[in-house]
């Protein structure tokens, strides 16, 4: 006579399946952990590439200006942005909870994005995306006076209406100032943000594509950040940004030439292999032959177009400053987990180290010395850089 499982049997079995089970998602998510890691090292030895022949070409990195304060004390808002207040405490804690641990972090963040891996550039010239761009200032700020169709209070409802305007005019309940504020951020964006990609890119032939009115009036933040290059064929310096942009615009080889024969852009073809495939950007850019964007998903984030909210506008001026807001675009290189790296050299940019936050995406500043913490705040720290990667920095 057959005999049937006991329920002790059974219940071996079960523990032993539950086990083998517990196993494989075990190996499958090391074995993800370990692409995302192979991934973020291969980004991380072509950077390297491109930064040793930036090295090679101008005697020094990239020197990336200061786009916020390496200051770790200081505050940061809900969206990373740098306020003017110290929060000494943050090397002083004595217990931290997972609110604390994020409040902490997001102002160590801001300071290690303090030189950022990403540049800026507009959208290129056509007629909807110029529009867009170039009319939205203006329409944006008639909104209190005027109101347009698809932007009233009626069409948004009061309270985002409020929050859209925050940043355009000085009400008190729907200014930059106001409860408001942190709704949508007009803050941290500008036009050109030039971080470490601006540099490894030849940002003129990039720009050049770009609308004339990213060189005139207010858009003159370009003109303030660039010196105007000088022509390889004669030595002598271009007149003004429209000379070298139709020369690009030009059929004749010859003019088209003179721009990737300067120099600062010319070298950028040493490298460009590196960047092949890997690049963050909105917009499908092939420098010197090289095809740089990546089209692994999320590595960049596209803005939404077609609906207001999906703007994010800055006005770099005071409290009355409406003249300039610019909406982004940016491009970056991402590690394995959809994370931009970070990018630290100090004057005169004779060493930098790039890394990785890892899988759990937060990092500390190589610049601050850990005898300054204590050990609870050491504790943590270590729990926020023992997953970080950084190889081969100089």
């Amino acid at each position: 006579m057959k005999r049937g499982f006991t329920l002790i049997e059974m219940l071996v079995v079960v523990a032993v399946l539950a086990t083998l089970m517990t196993m494989v998602f075990r190996l499958s998510s090391i074995g993800g952990d370990s692409d995302h890691r192979t991934i973020t090292i291969d980004r991380l030895q072509r950077l390297e590439n491109c930064l040793s022949g930036y090295y090679a070409a101008f005697g020094s990195y990239p020197p990336v200006k200061l786009h916020g304060s390496r200051n770790p004390y200081l505050r940061a808002d809900i969206h990373g942005v740098q306020t003017d207040q110290e929060n000494t405490g943050i090397f002083n804690w004595t217990s931290i909870g997972q609110a604390a641990e994020r409040d902490a972090w997001r102002q160590v963040q801001a300071a290690c994005r303090a030189q950022p891996v990403a540049c800026n550039y507009p959208y290129p010239d056509n007629e909807a995306y110029r529009n867009l761009i170039v009319g939205l200032s203006d329409a944006l700020k008639q909104l209190m006076s005027e109101g347009t169709e698809g932007y009233t209070e009626e069409a948004l409802g009061a309270s985002r209406y409020r929050e859209l305007m925050a940043g355009f005019d000085g009400a008190s309940d729907s200014g930059r100032f106001s409860a408001n504020r942190d709704k949508s951020d007009w803050r941290n964006i500008q036009l050109f943000r030039f971080g470490l990609m601006s540099y490894l890119l030849p940002r003129y032939l990039v720009m050049m594509n770009g609308t004339d009115d990213f060189f005139n009036g207010s858009f003159a933040q370009w003109a303030q950040n660039n010196v105007l290059p000088c022509d390889p064929f004669t030595g002598q310096t271009f007149a003004n940004w429209q000379q070298m942009k139709s020369r690009l615009e030009s059929s004749q080889q010859s003019d088209i030439a003179r721009l990737a024969n300067i120099p600062s852009q010319a070298v950028c073809a040493r490298w460009m292999p590196n960047l092949a495939g890997i690049v963050g950007c909105q917009h499908a850019y092939s420098l010197f032959g090289v095809d740089i964007q990546s089209h692994r998903s999320g590595d960049t984030t596209l803005l939404d177009l077609k609906h207001p909210s999906g703007f994010e506008i800055f006005s770099p001026g005071g409290a009355d400053s409406t003249g300039d807001q610019y909406v982004l675009d940016g491009a970056t290189v991402k590690d394995g987990w959809y994370n931009d790296f970070y990018y630290y050299s100090p004057a005169p940019y004779q060493k930098y180290t790039l890394w990785s936050a890892g899988p759990n995406g937060r990092t500390f500043p190589p610049w601050i010395s850990r005898a300054r913490l204590n050990a609870r705040a050491n504790e943590c720290v270590v729990k926020w850089t023992t997953d970080d990667i950084i190889h081969m920095s100089n």
